[in-house]
């Protein structure tokens, strides 16, 4: 397993990524989700620098839920957003292209 350190654009570590294997994986946080497209991202700069090296991208929920999907897939269907100042550019996929592969233990959304 290689651990990834990423910075965000204010300087502050940014979401926690690994190499294990073939998959590259991100811990998601709530503040990770983009909710108005129902979807989840890795950095830009990840990506470019890993993507030749992995076939799967994984992501770990804070429901205890785990989705992924090949590489070269969430290449073809991932989108661009972030302006690199405030918000550093992500790759984002929607959550719907994601197969679960672990269910989680409680609502991936939780509302108060």
């Amino acid at each position: 397993m290689t651990k990834i350190a990423v910075l965000a654009p204010n300087g502050n570590r940014a979401s926690p990524y690994r190499v294990e294997g073939n998959a590259l994986v991100k811990r998601v946080q709530e503040r990770h989700i983009y909710r108005l497209r129902q979807a989840v991202g890795i950095d830009e700069a990840v990506w470019q620098e890993h993507k030749d090296e992995v076939d799967v991208v994984r992501f770990e929920f804070p429901d205890g839920s785990i989705r992924e999907i090949e590489a070269d897939e969430f290449a073809r269907k991932s989108f661009l957003h972030g302006d690199g100042a405030r918000f550093a550019v992500t790759r984002f996929i929607v959550l719907a292209d994601l197969t679960l592969v672990k269910d989680g233990m409680r609502p991936l959304f939780a509302f108060n």
